[in-house]
């Protein structure tokens, strides 16, 4: 066996690891809150598409609308912060 063929068959293997426990993870959630959540532990967009059955497209645009939920929150959370003070 060569290098490349072995590096190759350790890849494919990995990637199928990687999208079995992505199937695991957050199963009961909604995508919504399982692509974010995919996302922050690392899964590709395209794996998070395909484990949630939907396009990479719409996972960007749950992962893009989960920051700008995070952000709102802190901002929120710091203005509270600033009143109490």
């Amino acid at each position: 066996m060569n290098d490349e063929r072995v590096v190759t068959e350790v890849r494919e293997a990995l990637a199928t690891i990687t999208r079995l426990l992505a199937a695991q993870v957050g199963a009961d959630l909604g995508l919504a809150e399982r692509a974010p959540l995919l996302h922050r532990l690392g899964v590709d967009r395209g794996t998070i598409a395909l484990v949630c059955n939907t396009t990479p497209a719409t996972v960007s645009v749950r992962v893009a609308e989960s920051r700008r939920g995070a952000r709102t929150r802190a901002g929120r959370a710091k203005v509270a912060a600033e009143a109490d003070a």
